[in-house]
């Protein structure tokens, strides 16, 4: 597979992760008005809030794996000279703040070896 054609499919895959997000946020969202509208006990209101808090985390949790995926894209852009822009893809930040999952260069490199293997 060619790096362009692995960088397609990654794109897609960060494209398709970006709209499932929105979605389920403002699925989230809504089920909180609703919550706030239905007739529940105090307790049962916040076991629900919890749950979607709970999942919200793990939405967080899933983008910043969708945050790795773009700097490994925009990491073989680089150092193979592909041009990135045809492939409508943001520049990644460097580094996801609070984050214990990021990346170093060498770890990077270590990946993209492993995949050329």
């Amino acid at each position: 597979m060619k790096y362009e054609e692995l960088i397609k499919e990654l794109c897609d895959v960060i494209k398709e992760s970006e709209i499932h997000a929105c979605k389920i946020y403002e699925d989230f969202e809504f089920l909180q008005e609703s919550i706030e509208n239905m007739d529940l006990s105090i307790r049962e209101k916040e076991k629900l809030d919890d749950k979607i808090s709970n999942s919200l985390g793990l939405l967080q949790h899933q983008d910043l794996h969708r945050q790795r995926i773009e700097r490994v894209v925009n990491f073989v852009c680089e150092k193979n000279n592909i041009d990135k822009s045809q492939y409508n893809l943001a520049d990644s930040a460097k580094n996801i703040d609070n984050s214990e999952d990021n990346m170093s260069e060498e770890d990077l490199e270590a990946l993209i070896k492993q995949m050329q293997g």
